[in-house]
């Protein structure tokens, strides 16, 4: 009987090394309220390029409620993180989370639109970890490039988009599509981009990690 997707992820799960009280409050809360928050095979994915990596600055587009921010910042000891959250809501959670997993003097969060703030951004980052709004990845990625050091990792989240990317567009849902349409831009743009070399990988809801050249 061939093996279902919910088993084989339920399995990983299981082996997955185990998890702070701070985040498994924080994947119990996102599933309740439906928070989009990195699953976590990609935070796993996110924790091994961080201890492999060990990167001394990272910046992360899209916070959320802390609990990709709160694995880099775990993963890598020496890390200052600047993660930028558009919701002001979550972005006072996160606040909170970060003082309880004592990181908040290693974590700057910047309230507004990334679109925004991005451009005042001058220093330059080892990690960047885009997880926003995906009809703005394309942007969200020129500043990327601009403020990756180079050797720098460009990871992006939510690449497959429920594995939809990979359906013809008539099989797609109409609300999905333009979604779906611009994820596929932004793949290819990461797979033709002169400055990055990318490796596409079915993890989570499919992770892009890119090194910039």
């Amino acid at each position: 009987m061939p093996i279902t997707d919910s088993k084989v992820n339920a399995y990983i799960r299981s082996l997955t090394q185990e998890r702070s009280p701070v985040l498994r409050r924080l994947e119990m809360e996102a599933e309740e309220e439906a928070i989009p928050i990195i699953q976590l095979s990609g935070a796993s994915l996110l924790r091994l390029l961080c201890t492999l990596h060990q990167p001394r600055s990272i910046l992360e587009i899209g916070t959320a409620i802390g609990y990709s921010a709160i694995h880099m910042a775990e993963a890598a000891e020496q890390a200052r993180i600047v993660t930028i959250e558009i919701d002001e809501t979550r972005a006072a959670r996160a606040e909170a989370n970060f003082r309880e997993a004592f990181l908040a003097e290693r974590i700057e969060l910047i309230r507004g639109d990334a679109l925004e703030h991005l451009p005042k951004i001058s220093e330059s980052f080892d990690l960047i970890f885009i997880d926003a709004a995906k009809g703005s990845y394309a942007q969200f990625l020129q500043e990327a490039c601009r403020l990756c050091r180079r050797g720098g990792i460009i990871v992006t989240d939510n690449i497959l988009f429920r594995g939809l990317v990979a359906h013809p567009p008539e099989e797609v849902e109409r609300r999905h599509r333009s979604t779906v349409r611009r994820i596929r831009e932004y793949n290819e743009l990461l797979k033709h981009h002169p400055d990055l070399t990318t490796t596409y990988l079915a993890i989570g809801d499919g992770m892009a990690v890119s090194i910039k050249r």
